[in-house]
C-alpha cells in the first residue's frame, strides 16, 4: 500500500457549500452561519416521521369516514365538545407558554391536558365508545392515545429543558409547538367536523 494515500486521513479536507455540524462556528464576519446543531437536526427529523405517523392514522380514519354511509356508525356516542374544548384550550395555553420559555407552567398545563384526555376516555367509555365499537372507536382510541403518548414525550423533553437548560429549551419549545399543532387537527377532524 502507498504510504503517500491514507483511506482515512486527518489531513484537512476542503469543502465547498455549507457544512451541517454539530459545533457553532464563531461569527466574525456579518454573514448568517447556515450550521445547524445535531440536537436541532435529530429533533425536524423526530418530528418529520411523527407527521408522517399521524398523517398515515388520519388518512385511515377520513378513508372509513368517506367509504361511511353514515359517520359515526348509528349507535355510536356523540362525542361532546364541552371538556375537549376545555382541553383545547389547555393546550393552545401551554404553547404560549412555550413560546414564552415558562417551562415549568407549561409542564403543569400538559400534565392538566393528559389529566382531562384520561377523564375524557372514562366519560366516552361510560357512555360505550370502546375499542371494541368498531373501526370508530379503534381509530378515535388509537389516535387519541397515539397523541396522549407524545404529550407525555413532550412532558419529558420540557423536564429535560428545564434541568439541562442550554439548546434543550429550543428543542422542546418545537416539539411542544408539534404537539399541539397535531392536537388541533385532530380536534379539528374527530370532534368538530
Amino acid at each position: 500500500m502507498d504510504n503517500d494515500v491514507l483511506p482515512y486521513s486527518s489531513a484537512p479536507v476542503l469543502q465547498s457549500g455549507p457544512v451541517l455540524t454539530g459545533a457553532r462556528e464563531p461569527r466574525s464576519t456579518g454573514a448568517r452561519s447556515l450550521a445547524i446543531s445535531n440536537g436541532r437536526l435529530g429533533m425536524i427529523f423526530l418530528i418529520g416521521t411523527e407527521t408522517i405517523l399521524f398523517s398515515s392514522f388520519l388518512g385511515a380514519y377520513l378513508v372509513l369516514r368517506m367509504g361511511a354511509l353514515s359517520w359515526p356508525p348509528p349507535g355510536t356516542p356523540v362525542l361532546s365538545l364541552g371538556l375537549s374544548s376545555l382541553n383545547t384550550s389547555v393546550l393552545v395555553i401551554s404553547t404560549i407558554l412555550a413560546f414564552r420559555k415558562q417551562i415549568q407552567a407549561t409542564f403543569v398545563m400538559g400534565t392538566l391536558f393528559l389529566i382531562l384526555q384520561a377523564l375524557e376516555f372514562h366519560r366516552l367509555y361510560a357512555r360505550g365508545l370502546t375499542l371494541q365499537t368498531g373501526a370508530y372507536g379503534a381509530l378515535f382510541y388509537s389516535l387519541i392515545s397515539c397523541h396522549g403518548l407524545h404529550v407525555l414525550g413532550g412532558l419529558a423533553i420540557l423536564a429535560a429543558a428545564y434541568v439541562k437548560r442550554g439548546e434543550w429549551l429550543g428543542h422542546a419549545q418545537l416539539y411542544w409547538h408539534f404537539v399541539t399543532g397535531v392536537w388541533l387537527v385532530l380536534f379539528a377532524i374527530l370532534y368538530l367536523v
